[in-house]
């Protein structure tokens, strides 16, 4: 119904060089970056996916290794950078400083947060240096919001009010960031569904975002009634959805669920040869489900080139050794992976289209 491109999973086929060098060479260059500035988190949401048993290792990113970081990601041909977690970005006080070092080596910038330590400095920076910005709100009340970020008190107040700093800094600065809100949908937050995207016309956010909750490493499969989910959405978009703020939702990971029809036709993660994770520990990781797990870890960037480590033997090794009885279904890489396997397979009568 609506134009929902900066979420469209063929954005891959943009870069048809990056593909052409894969099919070749069987490697590419990753043209997205995920950059964790801590793992350190000051929300405790039960269904966070950020760094494996987080609260027993925590780290963060000193500013003068992670400028480092961003200088080689560029030198390496990296096109997107997207700070998240891991933990929560802003934790970490030397963020904003990286976040605006990224965007003067001209990497395009996004911004993912719990938005609960945003001020007016931090917003103003966000605001002028990045693409997109999105806030993991979960909630559409305080009742709902306690059980989803373990927080009461008034931190959803203030979360609120730095959305609509947010949107007003956008608004007043004349900037074409996209400001958007995340919504999580497990049993315990369906109920909140419609009060969230009434707050988000509310707010004035570019867009309201629901997702489906996936299995984690080591977790059992996750398997949510979503097909009353699912409905409930498309309720929600014919009601609300309008050109100012739209609702958005992952249909093709609803679908699935809702239907049971959960099939990978790829045997190889391609995607990873286009995106991959640096932890706040410096490591980097297969993808953003696997960051903080050792056997996914590829490399050391405090020991390691970035260049180097994606040409070693040892990304190579875990990559051979995927096993994706670890990976949720319809993970970060799945749509890539399936536009990306169609694209390598044998053709039959490939110049009659």
């Amino acid at each position: 119904m609506f134009d929902v491109k900066q979420f469209s999973s063929d954005k891959i086929l943009s870069h048809i060089g990056r593909i052409s060098e894969w099919l070749e060479t069987g490697s590419s260059r990753p043209i997205t970056y995920e950059l964790d500035m801590t793992n350190i988190c000051n929300n405790d949401c039960p269904f966070c996916f950020g760094f494996h048993k987080r609260k027993d290792i925590p780290a963060a990113l000193d500013p003068e290794l992670a400028v480092g970081i961003v200088d080689q990601i560029k030198e390496f041909g990296g096109k997107g950078l997207t700070f998240t977690g891991g933990g929560e970005p802003t934790c970490n006080r030397h963020t904003m400083e990286v976040v605006e070092y990224s965007k003067k080596k001209g990497l395009d910038v996004g911004f993912i947060s719990n938005g609960l330590l945003l001020d007016e400095s931090r917003a103003e920076r966000l605001v002028k240096n990045c693409m997109w910005i999105r806030i993991s709100l979960d909630a559409g009340t305080q009742e709902v919001y306690e059980k989803t970020h373990g927080l009461d008190g008034d931190a959803f107040e203030k979360v609120l009010k730095n959305v609509e700093m947010l949107v007003s800094m956008k608004k007043n600065m004349g900037k074409d960031v996209t400001i958007g809100l995340g919504y999580l949908t497990p049993p315990l937050s369906r109920e909140d569904m419609r009060d969230f995207v009434l707050l988000g016309k509310k707010l004035g956010v570019d867009y309201s975002q629901f997702r489906p909750i996936l299995r984690r490493f080591g977790e059992k499969r996750i398997n949510f009634d979503t097909k009353e989910t699912i409905d409930y959405i498309r309720e929600l978009l014919v009601e609300y959805s309008d050109d100012n703020t739209r609702i958005l939702y992952s249909h093709h990971k609803y679908e699935a669920l809702s239907n049971g029809h959960i099939v990978r036709p790829y045997d190889k993660c391609y995607g990873h040869h286009f995106a991959t994770v640096i932890a706040a520990d410096a490591k980097m990781y297969l993808c953003c489900h696997t960051r903080g797990i050792e056997k996914y870890c590829i490399g050391d960037l405090k020991k390691n080139s970035l260049k180097d480590i994606w040409g070693s033997a040892l990304r190579k090794k875990v990559y051979d050794n995927i096993d994706f009885k670890d990976c949720p279904y319809l993970c970060r890489c799945d749509s890539f992976n399936t536009i990306l396997w169609h694209v390598k397979r044998d053709k039959v009568h490939k110049n009659f289209l």
